[in-house]
């Protein structure tokens, strides 16, 4: 008798190996230390407290530059977790790897979503949101290791780190501090 083949792309696309390696990799990294290092954070900061400043147009200066300087590069290596826009990969399908990356992706927009451009949404200001991205880049947390080794093409390069501290940088001179 000869075997009988099947055309299941599951099989195919789904060795055990790799459904054991991606358990292992979205079960054993702590995504809050990784994110935030142990900090907790007021989750009841809005929106609308975040906008309120006496001069508004500092937003849309920081908007503007943040459009035309790393918005590309944040779609490339951010938006996947902190955005509503997120490219979702072939392993996604699994069902214990699907509630995982749900859970991580709702995390990661409830401290920064980048979905509608600067300032960001979450629970932060807009000055404590460049500093984390800031000490982020600084310290290379994000994207976190667990991403990156499965999606290589979101490995910062030196010239994004640059870019998006530059970035930082202009706008944090025009920012207002503590801004409530």
């Amino acid at each position: 008798m000869t075997g009988r083949r099947t055309n299941n792309s599951f099989s195919a696309a789904f060795t055990p190996e790799a459904v054991l390696v991606l358990c292992f990799l979205f079960v054993a990294t702590p995504k809050t230390a990784i994110a935030h290092k142990g900090e907790k954070h007021d989750l009841s900061v809005s929106s609308e407290k975040k906008l309120s400043a006496p001069d508004g147009e500092w937003i849309k200066i920081i908007n503007e530059d943040y459009v035309g300087t790393v918005k590309p590069i944040f779609q490339k290596s951010c938006f996947d977790c902190h955005s509503q826009s997120p490219r979702l990969p072939w392993y996604y399908s699994i069902p214990l790897i699907h509630g995982m990356l749900n859970q991580d992706m709702h995390e990661a927009k409830q401290h920064l979503d980048m979905t509608n451009d600067f300032p960001f949404g979450g629970h932060g200001r807009p000055d404590e949101d460049l500093k984390a991205i800031r000490d982020s880049i600084v310290d290379k947390s994000m994207p976190p290791l667990s991403y990156r080794l499965m999606h290589r093409e979101a490995n910062l390069s030196e010239s994004d780190r640059q870019a998006i501290m530059d970035w930082i940088a202009r706008s944090e001179k025009i920012a207002p501090k503590n801004q409530k």
